[in-house]
């Protein structure tokens, strides 16, 4: 579904993101670039807060992401996980 104008855009995807982990992982007042990490030296989530992100995006954009192509390269960083959710989106014609 390239060029639909419903297509939802990366950068949509990427506020989404920052919203849920300002306001539902209650990092409020927090920068969230690109290349912060979101486990270890970044944010330092666990795996709940990471499953939370994933749920949030999930109920916002109305797609369930596959648990078995989660992992450190596709949530590693803020960006990465922008771009891969927002390929999986695309893919699924959202």
């Amino acid at each position: 579904m390239r060029g639909n104008p419903l297509e939802v855009s990366r950068e949509q995807v990427l506020a989404s993101i920052r919203d849920i982990i300002h306001t539902d992982l209650k990092f409020a007042g927090v920068e969230i670039n690109e290349e912060l990490e979101l486990v270890g030296g970044g944010l330092g989530l666990d795996s709940l807060d990471l499953l939370m992100l994933v749920t949030g995006i999930e109920k916002r954009f109305g797609h369930k992401i596959p648990a078995k192509r989660l992992n450190r390269e596709t949530m590693g960083t803020v960006g990465r996980f922008a771009s891969f959710a927002h390929a999986e989106l695309v893919a699924a014609g959202k």
